[in-house]
């Protein structure tokens, strides 16, 4: 049978195919005119859910949160020139945190690289520091032996971006005019089937069992075995079995603001949360640390890490190096939970730590009781307050994403243990303040509960344009602005002292009407002015249909004399 296509259309529908058998049904799309056949390629198939983003940076930080919540590859579709590099952030976050993305973009023919053509650059692997897989797929061809490369090496790029090693990958897509599928270019008999699926292999490498032995032997013979965890794509096991390990072994585990546990539905009194206040004035060391997902958020925990003389074993499924201090750890390139699942069918002679573990625990309650003296006024705005009243108020069973800077600084040093099932996410890879809102927008598109975000004012305004998102796919985003006009962190740090420059050149105050703003996308605004005020507008904002923000105005200079007050005291209960 004979059939006139247009060719760079027929190309475009066999990869979208593809794609399909592969159980991958998510796309965002940004229009342009060299992503027209790949755009209508994708409109045509039903299998899909489309979401058409304008800005690219934002589709690209939208589609990271979509992998992020179904813990599945989601396809990034832009055009050519400049386009293709406002996708690199999320790319970069991406492949820092492992989330597979397909990364699909149209350009022009190689020919015309460096000859002047108008919007073309050299898209040639312009992503490879940051990608696990590229390929440049040259211009369409209908000769046999190119169309079964083109199937291998789709494969290939979704086998190991999804599986062998999870990231972000590259499909750049060369085509020339005609674009529009009934501007036919070829005619061609249908005879064969082109495309044969092939199923998904790998698996995450075994540990060999002369490791288990060792590790087995250095936890046995350890008395100061300590935990430290953040956040990692773990499956939906790996905390079950993580509290069992550290209630069997009486190790405690240093919880880190990333991560979930500490907010389950049954706390444990191994599970530590005030660490990153009381480590920075810790004598004591611990002689051999077990690390499960990223490094930590905390600048006096990173600092322990980097000082400590204990053993490190560092446990992740690809084998990363995840220590910034890099002083000689052990890596083991295991999946965690099966990891640990061999671990609890050991004997660790968990009763020579008991005392270590229970020193840590008393600390950590101490500390508790001293946060909780100093954070007891509801009646004025300061940062260090919203963590714990946040958490009082969101309801069970919701998401809470916590952006970068000081909002993520803060939520881990002062987040307590609270009995609810919480799903906490970050955009810790690189740890950018731009696509913090397309990051939870995608998040809450695809999840059926509650989802939170909580953004500082320079975050908020570096992603402004995702507000019209919230309203295009009726997202009910609940955003909380931490607005302390300006890039607040440095005054934490010596630079704060330059009064000469800090105000001008690191505090950078944007003076902005926040209000006006998200009025003008359609969205829910209110400012409290007490924290008795906030749980009203937060119950108000959990039953609005479309996406609120709730605007905290604090004052920098009480927030920063609050947290140091507490370092303080925290300092004179460890000497004492």
């Amino acid at each position: 049978m004979k059939k006139f296509i247009n060719r760079n259309y027929f190309w475009s529908t066999l990869f979208v195919d593809k794609l399909s058998e592969f159980g991958i049904k998510h796309v965002c799309i940004s229009p342009g005119s060299r992503n027209t056949p790949l755009t209508f390629a994708f409109a045509g198939n039903k299998k899909f859910k489309k979401y058409i983003l304008v800005d690219e940076r934002s589709s690209g930080f939208f589609a990271l949160g979509i992998s992020k919540e179904i813990k599945k590859p989601v396809v990034l579709l832009t055009t050519s020139g400049t386009a293709v590099a406002e996708l690199y952030p999320a790319i970069i976050e991406a492949y820092n945190q492992r989330i597979p993305i397909i990364v699909c973009t149209a350009d022009r023919p190689d020919y015309l690289r460096n000859s002047g053509a108008n919007q073309t650059i050299n898209q040639e692997n312009i992503y490879k520091n940051h990608i696990r897989y590229f390929c440049d797929f040259g211009l369409p061809s209908l000769e046999k032996n190119d169309l079964d490369n083109y199937s291998k090496k789709i494969d290939e790029g979704i086998i190991i971006g999804s599986e062998n090693n999870t990231g972000p990958i590259h499909f750049n897509f060369p085509f020339k005019k005609p674009l529009e599928p009934e501007s036919f270019s070829d005619e061609i008999v249908l005879d064969v089937e082109i495309f044969i699926r092939i199923n998904k292999i790998g698996k995450a490498p075994s540990l060999i069992t002369n490791q288990y032995s060792y590790i087995s032997e250095k936890i046995k013979e350890a008395r100061k075995v300590s935990i430290f965890l953040a956040w990692d794509n773990f499956d939906k096991n790996f905390n079950a079995e993580l509290i069992k390990f550290s209630s069997k072994n009486n190790i405690p585990i240093f919880t880190d603001g990333t991560s979930n546990l500490r907010f389950t539905k049954k706390n444990n009194e191994n599970v530590i949360v005030n660490h990153s206040a009381f480590l920075q004035n810790f004598i004591d060391d611990t002689q051999l640390i077990l690390q499960f997902g990223n490094a930590p958020s905390s600048q006096s925990v990173l600092k322990f890490l980097e000082n400590t003389k204990a053993k490190k074993i560092l446990i992740n499924t690809f084998g990363d190096l995840k220590d910034p201090s890099q002083n000689k750890p052990l890596i083991v390139e295991n999946e965690p939970t099966q990891f640990l699942r061999f671990l609890n069918t050991q004997n660790l002679n968990s009763q020579n730590k008991y005392d270590w573990k229970q020193k840590i625990i008393k600390i950590d309650k101490e500390s508790e009781k001293i946060k909780r003296t100093i954070l007891n006024n509801k009646n004025i705005i300061l940062e260090p307050f919203w963590p714990n009243e946040l958490l009082s108020l969101i309801p069970n069973k919701s998401n809470l994403f916590i952006s970068n800077s000081l909002p993520i600084r803060d939520f881990d040093y002062f987040a307590s243990k609270k009995k609810n099932d919480l799903s906490v996410f970050t955009n810790r890879g690189a740890s950018g303040i731009d696509g913090i809102i397309s990051t939870a927008s995608g998040i809450a598109s695809q999840s059926k509960r509650k989802t939170f975000l909580v953004i500082g004012d320079l975050a908020f305004y570096h992603n402004l344009t995702a507000l019209s998102s919230l309203i295009d796919f009726k997202i009910p985003l609940i955003i909380i602005l931490i607005n302390n006009n300006g890039g607040g962190i440095f005054s934490m740090l010596p630079v704060a002292n330059s009064k000469d420059h800090f105000e001008d050149y690191f505090n950078t105050p944007l003076n902005l009407n926040f209000s006006k703003l998200v009025k003008s996308f359609g969205g829910n605004y209110s400012n409290p002015k007490s924290y008795a005020e906030f749980d009203k507008k937060i119950n108000e904002a959990i039953s609005t249909k479309v996406f609120s923000v709730i605007e905290l105005k604090t004052d920098t200079k009480k927030s920063v004399a609050l947290r140091r007050k507490y370092w303080t005291q925290i300092k004179k209960e460890i000497h004492n």
